[in-house]
């Protein structure tokens, strides 16, 4: 009997019990996947910029499970002590000293926020080698606890999934994911502490563990445990904020002021630098004059433009220069929500400020002001736009084609300063050269802190020098470095990274990984199965598809930001587009070389038309176009991936296998850092190309495999004559 005669057995009501229980899993796979790679990389600071690394813990650990059809008895037995450590480990990891485990590169090549992690009773030269062990040691280890955590998950999905015909049951796995991603979107938005994710979750696996005590008894204990770990801390959609007041000798420069951190890691003050603060404490006058160095270079500035506004210290510097108004752009609503109660100077309640909760470059784009001064406040991120992706929430901001747009809002005279903490490295020779290239003309820089590590660049204006003569001018150091710059661009924006390649450690974190993971498929799953042409044709679907959906969320939050509601939408429009292909397949047989043929078409067209391209539109042109970029690739893939697996005899195994496919894609993405994003659609043409191949009696590998047969046949028929 085929599966699609299994999945019709039973009563109805068995059938319905089943797609309810799909559903319920499907969900918590992926709203899990969410939970841990936000929450692991706001507490192990290193998983916030190798995010990839969980996220490809997580499809492996989701497809071996699939693969098994259903969790594994002795992995389920263990399951209490799994979840316990992982999740422990995670809330519980400052005291246990891996928040700032250190990436073993001494920032020469990439660069981290954040302290360094350091063993002081270890003479130097042992650090780096124990460092480098303890990395190597803890970062895989958590790869490993996400795995078995998710074949746990994974089996549970294969196990419902084995129950339904192919194409129910991969819809109804769809609809479940899409309800995962709302879900966590929801708490976001809600600004809901992990110990609610984690409770909301628990509560739901419920009717997979409702027997096992044991399980029960850890949720419980893990949720109260996470409780306690975070008693005064603020949740926004992108980071963990903590706000703690610095009263007296302890704050800057004798000014009481507040200390906001994000992930754990330094991110700004908030200051109270008006006349009467400054006259009571002079030795506050540097900081004020940092924050005043603007307005030395654009007199009296009627119209200001403050990019990365956070609590306000730069608006409130704004409106003590004498700006008739400012517009202030904040991405984050919880800063932005701390700056409007607690700041001394209360810049956002002024009826000369407007507020505009969004992402700069998404700004720029919708903008039609002129203004006469720009100012880019210290707007360093300290997390990825995606989990999906290699790029930083920032870089899109600090890209040459980003300095041209903010170019083209500055009126006849107007300046552009930018504040970033670059000291001498090759960050503050990239962003001086990308800015200089931007303007056509030299840059200003000057450090304006006395550990030179905070840099103020200055373009546009009249500059002079001799006004600006109490701050270190390093203009000529930075220009003799410009020739050996890669600039960063919307192509290659990896602003943090020192040149065009991917870090050692992840390389070797990720082949370290890989190998014991391939040993451990060899061990449970037989792998000659994978040259089989179906399932080889279901795997590569899976890596174009990773890679697909990594190019249309990266390259989107151009058009329309890279705030943490455009890639909820974006996500859940590639299921939505999923789900609509899965339906169509159902009604209408579609003969997958027509699918192919319209996925290669759509992909050229968006390797020749970059969604870049689209920003000039207007809004409802520019939506529909990116739909249709978007959308028809995903569509297409759909169509492709649902005719396949409305024919295969084993459900579940086929997915576990079309998400390892997903595993290879992840890691594949790691070369954007190389080639810079067109890679991406390089790679998908190219491994959508090979499950064409792949895929015996139909497409491009029907083709192949029907022309061979045909010639088989002609010499045996020669043969017998």
């Amino acid at each position: 009997m085929t599966s699609a005669g299994k999945g019709m057995r039973g009563t109805t009501g068995s059938l319905s019990r089943d797609s309810v229980l799909l559903f319920l899993a499907s969900c918590l796979a992926l709203y899990f996947e969410l939970v841990i790679i936000r929450y692991l990389s706001s507490e192990i600071r290193v998983f916030a910029y190798l995010k990839n690394l969980a996220l490809i813990a997580s499809f492996f650990g989701i497809g071996l499970g699939m693969i098994l059809g259903k969790p594994p008895a002795g992995l389920k037995r263990v399951f209490p002590l799994i979840v316990s450590i992982l999740f422990l480990i995670i809330a519980f990891a400052s005291p246990l000293r891996l928040t700032h485990l250190v990436f073993p590169n001494d920032d020469r090549d990439y660069v981290m926020w954040g302290e360094i992690a350091s063993l002081h009773s270890v003479p130097w030269y042992l650090q780096q080698s124990l460092l480098t062990l303890m990395f190597l040691v803890i970062v895989p280890g958590i790869m490993y606890l996400l795995v078995a955590f998710f074949v746990v998950f994974g089996g549970i999905v294969g196990e419902r999934l084995t129950r339904l015909s192919p194409l129910l049951g991969y819809g109804i796995n769809l609809a479940g994911s899409l309800a995962g991603i709302l879900g966590f979107t929801l708490l976001s938005f809600l600004r809901l502490p992990p110990s609610v994710w984690l409770l909301v979750g628990f509560l739901a696996s419920l009717p997979f563990f409702i027997r096992d005590r044991r399980t029960i008894l850890a949720f419980a204990t893990i949720v109260i445990a996470v409780a306690f770990a975070h008693p005064r801390t603020y949740w926004s959609p992108y980071y963990r904020i903590d706000l703690k007041e610095l009263a007296g000798p302890e704050g800057r420069n004798g000014l009481t002021a507040y200390l906001l951190s994000v992930n754990h890691d330094y991110h700004q003050m908030i200051l109270d630098l008006s006349n009467q603060s400054v006259d009571r404490f002079p030795q506050a006058k540097p900081t004020r004059a940092a924050y005043d160095l603007p307005y030395r270079v654009v007199s009296g500035p009627k119209q200001v433009l403050v990019v990365g506004a956070g609590t306000g210290n730069d608006v409130a510097a704004a409106l003590r220069n004498g700006a008739f108004h400012v517009d202030a752009v904040e991405i984050d609503p919880v800063i932005l929500d701390l700056g409007r109660k607690y700041h001394p100077e209360r810049p956002y309640d002024s009826d000369r400020v407007t507020v505009f909760l969004d992402d700069a470059r998404a700004y720029f784009h919708k903008c039609r002001r002129k203004y006469d001064l720009i100012v880019f406040g210290f707007l360093d991120s300290h997390t990825l736009l995606t989990s999906m992706s290699s790029v930083r929430l920032d870089n899109y901001v600090y890209t040459l084609e980003s300095f041209r747009e903010a170019k083209a809002l500055l009126a006849k005279d107007g300046a552009l300063y930018l504040g970033f903490s670059s000291g001498r490295s090759f960050l503050g020779d990239r962003i001086f050269a990308t800015l200089s290239t931007a303007f056509g003309s030299t840059a200003h820089a000057y450090f304006i802190d006395n550990e030179q590590s905070g840099v103020a660049y200055i373009e546009g204006g009249n500059v002079n020098s001799a006004v600006i003569a109490d701050f270190p001018e390093v203009s000529g150091e930075f220009q003799s470095h410009m020739s050996a710059i890669t600039l960063a661009t919307d192509r290659w924006p990896f602003l943090y990274l020192r040149s065009r390649s991917i870090p050692l450690m992840i390389l070797i974190v990720v082949a370290l990984f890989l190998y014991v993971a391939t040993g451990v498929l060899k061990r449970r799953v037989p792998l000659g199965g994978l040259r089989d042409p179906q399932n080889f044709h279901l795997f590569f679907l899976g890596s174009g598809f990773m890679l697909l959906e990594t190019k249309g969320v990266t390259e989107l939050s151009l058009l329309f930001g890279s705030t943490w509601i455009v890639n909820a939408v974006v996500i859940s429009a590639f299921l939505l587009m999923g789900m609509l292909a899965n339906a169509v397949v159902a009604k209408w047989p579609v003969p997958r070389h027509w699918a192919y043929t319209g996925l290669f078409v759509a992909l050229i067209a968006g390797m020749v038309v970059p969604y870049s391209s689209l920003a000039a539109l207007a809004n409802i042109e520019k939506v529909l176009a990116a739909t249709l970029l978007v959308g028809l690739p995903v569509f297409f893939s759909g169509m492709v991936f649902s005719r396949s697996f409305a024919e295969v005899a084993e459900p579940s195994r086929s997915l576990g296998i079309n998400l390892l496919g997903a595993v290879v894609g992840g890691v594949l993405e790691n070369l954007v850092m190389i080639g810079g994003t067109p890679i991406l659609g390089v790679l998908a043409v190219t491994l959508y190309g090979v499950s064409a191949i792949g895929l015996g009696g139909t497409s491009l590998g029907s083709l192949i495999f029907s022309t061979r047969a045909t010639r088989l046949q002609a010499a045996e028929t020669t043969t017998e004559i």
